[in-house]
């Protein structure tokens, strides 16, 4: 193994015997020096290969905790979810953590303004985000991380769920269609609150299937993918016999054309109507 470069006391860039680009993390390999052969290999604690470029020069301030805790973190998220992570996630986390317990220690805390959102939109990835703030209490014993921190970890885990490759800039168009989607979703949550006069209950199981129905509607309007059928009568009836749901469906179509440029069709909108009506059953409306 050759050491082409330390990042930091304890990060480098080596080359496997096939030449192949990776980083080592260790304690003290960056004292070394480079270029050095790495003869005993045990004092590898972990390697990381397809490591973007660009977050090189995010490792110099990475410390050596916040690595450990960054990959406890991504092999629960290996263990918990079902899907290919992008192999930057563990310094994309640790680049955030190394932010986040700075704050904490000086005792700023911010919260998540997506908290909410990211809890119900994204249960799964929000899990692993809570498991990971325990981890980095446990790890850095003088901090506390805030609660809210679970869902900035679990963005980006959805984020490392949905790009695979493509370096910083699709990493950043990603997150920004994430938030985006996210943002609806809560918008779409107080159109129908207003429209309709009332105060819905965010830990509700109808809330939580209206969230789903949503994401899901999002998602289709990101990639462009329009969902027709020959439901147009059907559609015209429910309009006139849910007056109030239709009211809500347009508007919230209304908000995703001129925010985001995303458009409903008919049948969208009639199974948005659906959805609304299923949430907003158990409510009096004012």
């Amino acid at each position: 193994m050759l050491i082409t470069k330390a990042i930091n006391n304890n990060v480098v860039l080596a080359e496997d015997d096939n030449g192949r680009e990776l980083v080592l993390f260790g304690k003290g390999l960056g004292f070394r020096g480079a270029p050095s052969h790495l003869d005993d290999e045990s004092c590898i604690q972990r390697s990381f290969r397809d490591v973007s470029p660009e977050l090189y020069e995010a490792l110099a301030s990475i410390s050596a905790e916040v690595i450990i805790i960054a990959s406890g973190i991504v092999d629960i998220a290996r263990q918990e979810l079902n899907s290919a992570l992008n192999p930057n996630l563990i310094f994309t986390i640790a680049d955030h953590l190394q932010f986040a317990i700075e704050r904490t220690r000086k005792g700023v805390v911010i919260r998540n303004p997506l908290f909410d959102e990211v809890r119900f939109v994204y249960p799964r990835e929000y899990e692993v985000g809570r498991r990971g703030v325990l981890l980095s209490d446990a790890v850095a014993e003088d901090i506390k991380l805030p609660e809210s921190e679970a869902a900035s970890i679990a963005l980006h885990i959805v984020n490392a769920e949905s790009v695979e490759e493509g370096g910083s800039a699709a990493l950043e168009h990603n997150m920004d269609l994430i938030v985006k989607s996210t943002e609806a979703i809560e918008e779409a949550t107080g159109i129908v609150e207003r429209v309709l006069g009332i105060a819905i209950d965010r830990s509700s199981y109808s809330y939580v299937r209206f969230v789903t129905h949503m994401r899901f509607l999002i998602s289709r309007l990101i990639r462009g993918e329009k969902f027709e059928s020959r439901n147009g009568s059907l559609f015209k009836q429910a309009a006139k016999d849910f007056s109030d749901e239709y009211a809500c469906a347009r508007a919230i179509d209304e908000y995703l054309r001129s925010s985001h440029g995303w458009s409903c069709t008919d049948e969208e909108l009639l199974y948005l109507m659906m959805h609304v009506n299923r949430l907003c059953a158990s409510y009096s409306r004012s």
